[in-house]
């Protein structure tokens, strides 16, 4: 785009990236002991499929779709619990409040974490991720539920293009499609041995893709 619309040197323009801490994230470091015990500390039930989404309460995030959505799967799934992580953001324009979901009548299936710090001990307790934004620069929570391992759903957005593949590493839908995001839950609750096989597609290209210190050396090798 930069080179598109000629806001710099071709010469001068060079792909960076972005990356994480592939070995922090890492669903290997947590064994199936301390993924239930992490469960009932967050309030979790047990038993429970947990739809996971990481980010700031605006609705720019596609939050009301996936709430919408959400009011259709739990008619099919009722053992199902949506997962939010992510602060309040009161001096947005699109800001919400978590009371909302009691428009969608599934208050007692969402559970609002807010803002954390242990969102890495968080990732494994779920098992769909989903980022339904209308807008990203490059989402460093999709690189996380990658690296992670988690079944992932993203909305066809740039950043998301360039972290997912439909049908490879996850599933890509269009934006502002509730619709969508009901049949792609569905899919992958449905279909275990589909999903895991994405997820361990996405961690194979977050290991060679994503990882923190390949961006470093890009970023020293400028500099």
């Amino acid at each position: 785009t930069i080179i598109r619309e000629r806001i710099a040197d071709p010469k001068k323009v060079v792909y960076l990236g972005n990356g994480i801490d592939i070995a922090k994230f890492n669903a290997k470091r947590f064994s199936t002991e301390a993924i239930a015990k992490k469960k009932r500390e967050l309030g979790l039930p047990e038993g429970y499929k947990i739809i996971g989404t990481v980010g700031r309460l605006v609705k720019e995030k596609g939050y009301v779709d996936i709430f919408k959505a959400f009011s259709e799967v739990v008619k099919e799934f009722p053992h199902t619990i949506l997962l939010v992580v992510g602060p309040e953001e009161h001096h947005k324009k699109d800001k919400f409040s978590p009371a909302i979901v009691k428009e969608f009548g599934i208050e007692k299936n969402v559970v609002f974490l807010g803002e954390r710090k242990d969102i890495d001990e968080i990732y494994p307790v779920m098992d769909v991720f989903i980022l339904a934004s209308y807008r990203e620069g490059f989402p460093r929570s999709v690189i996380e539920a990658m690296a992670m391992q988690r079944p992932i759903i993203v909305t066809d957005i740039r950043g998301c293009r360039e972290e997912i593949d439909h049908e490879v590493n996850g599933l890509v839908i269009p934006t502002k499609s509730p619709e969508k995001i009901h049949k792609a839950v569905t899919l992958l609750l449905k279909n275990s041995e589909k999903a895991q096989e994405m997820a361990r597609m996405a961690r194979k290209r977050a290991e060679e893709e994503f990882d923190e210190h390949m961006v470093f050396s890009r970023i020293e090798k400028e500099y």
